[in-house]
């Protein structure tokens, strides 16, 4: 499916699987796929984010559009300013939550075409899914 047609729920649905799928890749020792599927779903999750930004009808901004056909968590998060100021503010407040974007925000799709180790891998997993200040968590309160 091309990334056009994709929508906010879409997105939304894309996240969770694809850490779903992460969290499987772990369970089988398959570190490499489990980094990289995490760190996706990240993506989209900031994606349906961004999909907020957008009404129905309106014609955006093509530098916005082009923007956010990035892999770059951190820049995702910037280009919705409201999201970014609200980053920034957990981030002054709770220390595990901005230890654990420290570790999201590294991530790397071109690791997918290399070695993770397990380490690295269950790093990028947890700082994601930590229940109460995992960064998908915080998203999904956002999205």
């Amino acid at each position: 499916m091309p990334i056009a047609r994709l929508n906010r729920d879409t997105l939304q649905r894309f996240a969770d699987s694809r850490v779903e799928e992460a969290r499987v890749l772990l369970q089988h020792k398959h570190w490499t796929g489990a980094y990289y599927l995490t760190g996706l779903g990240v993506e989209c999750a900031l994606k349906a984010c961004l999909a907020r930004a957008v009404q129905q009808h309106d014609f955006p901004d093509k530098g916005f559009i082009n923007r956010a056909y990035t892999h770059k968590l951190e820049e995702l998060a910037r280009l919705d300013v409201e999201l970014w100021v609200q980053l920034n503010n957990e981030l002054s407040v709770d220390v595990k939550f901005a230890s654990n974007w420290s570790t999201v925000r590294q991530w790397d799709d071109e690791k997918r075409y290399g070695v993770v180790d397990e380490g690295e891998a269950n790093s990028l997993y947890t700082a994601t899914t930590e229940p109460v200040s995992g960064v998908l968590e915080w998203i999904r309160r956002r999205w």
